[in-house]
């Protein structure tokens, strides 16, 4: 067109017309390839009629690019990868209860920098502060403890359910009542930088008590170095050896009360503290004087300091010697740390001693006929430490209760768990198997042996109700852990969630959130779409 209106404009060695040619020297100009047969003279229509197409070839080429960009590199698409169980479990492992659920990234592409966050959603009746605002939900956060920075391998994450964790105290049916809801998010960034996220959530009817995940991972054939996974088992779980035919609420009490026999497994950044199962009463050196004992230790030596250890009673009652309505009183139990400067080196197992003499609060035990009163008293130790192993220094916290009537065996000693050091080596040894194991032991002095046994016989026949044992989470604790607006008796029955399973078919009923595709289904049928 510009040759046509002014020839100068353009110049052709060959002398040839027509929109070939025009197209031809528009593709040249736009991608810069360099002039051949035709280019441009000096002309001013010609000069702007080019500027103008260089800039709108420039807006077509970053618009052309950045689509094709955006869908190859879509991180919605991305989130989709990151597979979440369908199902969590609580379980113990190695005797420590734990909230688990797994998760795996089915591309072969790493995401940089994986981040997977919990949170617990009780949705029981509002609460109303002191000032009258009202509370309708609680979130708190769960903490997860180590991931995979490349998700090589289906990973089984995991929230230690203890004294901090929200969880702690909940059973199957405290979580129904709550309208509870677990939500887990995972966030990452793709190889281009873009972040993603996926999500999951689990109801109370989702989470599997006394469970574990399949094994998906089978070993390499021999001479081979490559593992398989099966995917196809990622959302399948087991029941553990002896849930098989338990329904949910007896496989949740099942697996909270547990086995106080347990002892942790020796890994770096966990809770390693254990506390013997039960407690052990004897004479000592001294025959005046029995001895109060129980036996504590870490089996990951080492990652603990500041370690100390303390021990409560606690008496229940309904009037103090007074007269005055009390509910409890509770007494601390000496020993050897009385001033709060003692620390504890738990390199190797270690018994803890308290002397019933005449300072002691058990000082009554001495007549069993005046220790009647302690019968349905509550011995509470406590062992807490700082770990700093790891990268935070965390203070990690181990609870034991021990019912008088149950977990004290008298005239026994705890059997000796630590082996002298070999010649090879030099290390001592420690038969962890053992660790809870107690032995009676012979005393010539049948006297004070006996005051011993009339003890704990008047305990077990005065009629206290029998209970479990001295394993933490039991559900005789369940209720304190939960606020009075939230117990059974002050929640409506028709705002609690269903007790059937049908909601494990419809992993979308019920819960609070939904994905985007499922918002807009949802709001194109409000719209009568």
């Amino acid at each position: 067109m510009a040759a046509r209106e002014d020839n100068s404009c353009v110049e052709n060695n060959d002398g040839q017309e027509g929109f070939a040619n025009g197209h031809i020297l528009s593709v040249v100009t736009a991608q810069t390839i360099g002039y051949g047969n035709t280019w441009p003279n000096e002309c001013w229509q010609g000069a702007w009629l080019l500027i103008v197409h260089q800039v709108f070839a420039m807006i077509v080429n970053a618009v052309t690019v950045g689509i094709i960009f955006s869908r190859v590199s879509f991180p919605q698409q991305r989130g989709r990868t990151i597979a979440i169980s369908d199902s969590a479990i609580i379980a113990r492992r190695d005797g420590i209860l734990k909230f688990m659920f797994r998760i795996a990234d089915i591309r072969q592409t790493q995401v940089i920098a994986p981040r997977v966050k919990a949170y617990l959603y009780t949705w029981g009746p509002p609460r109303y502060t002191a000032e009258g605002d009202c509370i309708p939900a609680k979130i708190e956060n769960l903490d997860i403890g180590y991931i995979d920075g490349m998700l090589l391998l289906p990973l089984v994450e995991e929230h230690n359910i203890d004294e901090r964790s929200p969880l702690c105290g909940h059973t199957h049916e405290t979580l129904m009542l709550v309208n509870a809801e677990i939500v887990i998010t995972f966030e990452g960034t793709t190889e281009f930088g873009n972040d993603f996220m996926a999500r999951q959530s689990y109801l109370p009817n989702e989470l599997r008590w006394g469970h574990c995940f399949k094994d998906m991972l089978s070993h390499p054939a021999p001479g081979t170095t490559q593992y398989r996974i099966d995917f196809s088992g990622f959302h399948e779980v087991l029941p553990l050896t002896g849930f098989e035919d338990l329904t949910q609420s007896q496989a949740c009490q099942q697996t909270i009360h547990g086995d106080p026999n347990s002892i942790p497994y020796p890994l770096l950044n966990e809770n390693t503290f254990v506390i013997s199962s039960s407690m052990v009463l004897n004479h000592g050196t001294d025959r005046e004087h029995p001895r109060l004992q129980f036996r504590v230790g870490d089996t990951y030596p080492n990652q603990h300091v500041g370690i100390t250890v303390r021990a409560l009673i606690y008496r229940w009652m309904d009037r103090d010697a007074a007269g005055v309505p009390q509910d409890y009183t509770v007494q601390p139990l000496d020993i050897g740390f009385a001033s709060g400067q003692d620390r504890l080196l738990l390199w190797l197992p270690m018994t803890i001693t308290h002397v019933i003499n005449e300072n002691s609060p058990l000082s009554n035990w001495k007549i069993p006929e005046d220790a009647l009163q302690d019968a349905d008293a509550t011995i509470v130790i406590l062992l807490e430490g700082y770990k700093y192993a790891g990268n935070d220094q965390k203070k990690d916290i181990r609870m034991r209760f021990f019912h008088t009537h149950q977990n004290i065996h008298p005239n026994h000693v705890f059997q000796p768990v630590v082996s002298s050091p070999t010649v090879d080596d030099r290390k001592p040894r420690v038969n962890w198997v053992d660790f809870h194991t107690v032995m009676p032991v012979d005393s010539m002095d049948t006297n004070h042996s006996g005051r011993l046994e009339a003890l704990a016989g008047l305990w077990r026949t005065s009629g206290v109700s029998q209970s479990h044992s001295g394993t933490p989470y039991s559900n005789e604790h369940t209720m304190h852990s939960l606020p009075h607006s939230w117990r059974p008796g002050s929640f409506h029955a028709s705002k609690a969630f269903p007790s059937d399973d049908s909601s494990i078919g419809n992993p979308r009923k019920g819960r609070t959130w939904l994905p985007f595709f499922a918002k807009q289904q949802q709001i194109a049928g409000m719209m009568g779409k």
